[in-house]
């Protein structure tokens, strides 16, 4: 699934840079309106990533990611480069949204120079370096 990420090929551009007060990773907020089922994100610092943890069958794994990265950046969603330029959006979706059966697994990309990790137990987690 995983398609390169946009950010990094234009010519000029740098990745986007997660938050950072005083050199501590602070917990972010999601955006009242961009997921149902979550509404912080937490930085975890024995595995130096943001955490955030949703309801699959509430909101779909891709909005999870646009809206964990729209936190970190604080940029709005719509300023960000679109999702579907670095994954297939629906296959992701289709992949780890509830179903009646049990799916196992994760799928590690790259988005908005971030290093995403995705899995299907409603987890998402972002490398800010």
């Amino acid at each position: 699934m995983y398609q390169g990420d946009s950010n990094t090929r234009r010519a000029g551009a740098f990745p986007q840079q997660a938050v950072v007060d005083d050199g501590e990773y602070p917990d972010l907020h999601i955006e009242d309106d961009l997921l149902d089922s979550a509404d912080e994100i937490t930085y975890h610092k024995g595995k130096r990533v943001y955490r955030l943890e949703y309801d699959s069958e509430v909101d779909t794994p891709s909005v999870a990611v646009v809206a964990a990265i729209a936190a970190m950046t604080r940029t709005d969603p719509m300023d960000l480069d679109p999702l579907h330029s670095v994954i297939d959006t629906s296959a992701f979706d289709d992949l780890f949204t509830a179903t009646d059966h049990k799916r196992w697994g994760r799928v590690v990309f790259r988005f908005s120079g971030f290093e995403i990790m995705a899995s299907s137990h409603g987890v998402i987690e972002v490398n800010p370096r």
